[in-house]
């Protein structure tokens, strides 16, 4: 990319001001970035910055826009210490769908005083939709060293293929994400897969609007990577520092980790007894007690749901044994999935662990069981009954949060 002067832009009376927001790493325990926000008028009423770009004749207009205002947050960057810390500048579409202003936004900021390394890039997930331009010169931006992040990730009909095909560096989470996940179990579990799937495909997460404790909670279990929000530090031409910022985190820290501990000892308790009575139902079953005696006493456990018997191919034998001690109450929406005998369940991890360790008890990462959609984990062993291998599997409920 040849680096010349950036044009000159004409703002016709526009004043331009710079908030910055800390964007604050949970593990790191310190602020290592900071969201530039416009703070924008014109005859000195205030305008938001749709406001401010609206106002603007032309998509070139607007282009000229963002070259100013990233000018000016960049400015008012260096006149606080902000070492190893990224400026994340939000762009606006008309500078993204041309190369040659993609180009002369790269220079913009690297004439200002920025390594492109330094800058993170804000692209809204929606903008993305119908632009092929876009990406290409988002694409180009990448190229010249910049990190790149999706922003408002989750607002309406969000698409995980333009972000595979962006492979952004972050993506930015919107608020209404959180807002549902403090609200609802459910989507607190699904919070945390999503976190999980932008980390399968090499992004980290940021959460935004983290306005109260019960926010930061659920942020932490999110096991989200940044956070950004009110509650962690409001916009300010001087942001606060992180001599203010840490103590207001580690104390909620503090409080998942003592809930965390409360949660794993009543949780140790439970699956020890279960262990415990799984061990006893396989040993029965390898001295030719038929299955269902065999099975009494982990049916008798509060927390199992049901046990069933896998052949060596993955193959379901039978029917599925119900807890004694919660009577299936079946659910007539879910009847075509009741009866799973003769189901093959061989791709599931919790029958390959099993046979590739024989004797090894294993317990599955919690998921939601497709015969009556609860929570649960499923223990699992293979063991010899009539010198043939076999899985004796049992789910065990896991109560949502």
């Amino acid at each position: 990319m040849t680096l010349s002067a950036p044009p000159t832009p004409t703002l016709t009376g526009l004043s331009l001001g710079s908030h910055f927001q800390p964007i604050y790493s949970l593990p790191h325990r310190r602020t290592v970035g900071m969201e530039a926000l416009l703070r924008a008028s014109r005859d000195d009423s205030p305008l938001s910055p749709p406001e401010a770009y609206q106002s603007m004749g032309s998509m070139e207009q607007r282009h000229h826009l963002d070259l100013a205002v990233c000018q000016h947050h960049i400015q008012g960057f260096n006149s606080f210490p902000h070492e190893n810390r990224w400026l994340f500048l939000n762009m606006d579409a008309a500078s993204l769908a041309l190369p040659a202003r993609a180009e002369a936004l790269a220079r913009t900021i690297i004439q200002a005083g920025l390594p492109p390394h330094s800058v993170v890039l804000e692209v809204p997930e929606h903008a993305l939709e119908s632009q092929d331009r876009l990406v290409d010169c988002v694409k180009l931006l990448r190229q010249a060293g910049f990190l790149i992040a999706i922003d408002d990730f989750g607002v309406n009909h969000s698409n995980l293929d333009r972000v595979c095909m962006l492979e952004p560096d972050l993506v930015k989470f919107d608020r209404n994400l959180l807002r549902s996940a403090v609200k609802q179990p459910r989507t607190r579990n699904l919070l945390a897969r999503l976190v999980h799937l932008m980390h399968e495909i090499g992004a980290l997460v940021v959460e935004e609007g983290i306005e109260t404790e019960k926010d930061v909670l659920v942020a932490l279990e999110s096991g989200c990577d940044l956070v950004q929000g009110y509650y962690i530090s409001r916009p300010h031409e001087q942001p606060e520092s992180d001599a203010v910022i840490t103590p207001r985190i580690d104390a909620r820290w503090d409080e998942l980790m003592v809930r965390e501990l409360l949660k794993r000892k009543l949780t140790r308790r439970q699956l020890e007894l279960a262990r415990q009575s799984f061990v006893q139902t396989a040993i029965a079953l390898m001295q030719g007690t038929p299955f269902l005696h065999a099975a009494t006493p982990m049916l008798n456990m509060p927390d199992v749901i049901r046990c069933f018997l896998l052949d060596s191919a993955g193959r379901q034998i039978g029917q599925n044994l119900n807890s004694l001690q919660q009577p299936a109450q079946e659910d007539p929406k879910l009847a075509p999935l009741t009866d799973t005998t003769g189901a093959i369940w061989s791709r599931r991890a919790y029958f390959q662990h099993a046979i590739d360790q024989p004797g090894v008890l294993y317990m599955s990462d919690p998921y939601l069981s497709m015969t009556d959609t609860r929570n649960c984990v499923t223990l699992s062993m293979a063991i010899e009954i009539d010198e043939a291998m076999h899985v004796l599997c049992a789910d065990v409920l896991v109560a949502r949060s």
